[in-house]
């Protein structure tokens, strides 16, 4: 299987990996969004650091893509 071998990503890789691919969609849109989408983007890996931090994730841990 394709499969087998292949590690699960942490929430958090879940998460910058998401962040990572809607900024990379903000280029698709107008000029005037793309800052919103950024700044979106940006919140939402603020909180998720704030939420893993406040239960105990080591920020000494990689995240790897």
């Amino acid at each position: 299987m394709v499969f087998d071998r292949s590690s699960i990503p942490s929430y958090l890789q879940v998460i910058f990996r998401g962040t990572h691919w809607s900024r990379f969609w903000s280029l698709l849109q107008k000029e005037e969004q793309r800052p919103l989408m950024k700044r979106a983007c940006r919140l939402v890996e603020t909180a998720a650091i704030e939420i893993f931090a406040g239960n105990g994730w080591r920020f000494s841990n990689r995240i790897t893509l």
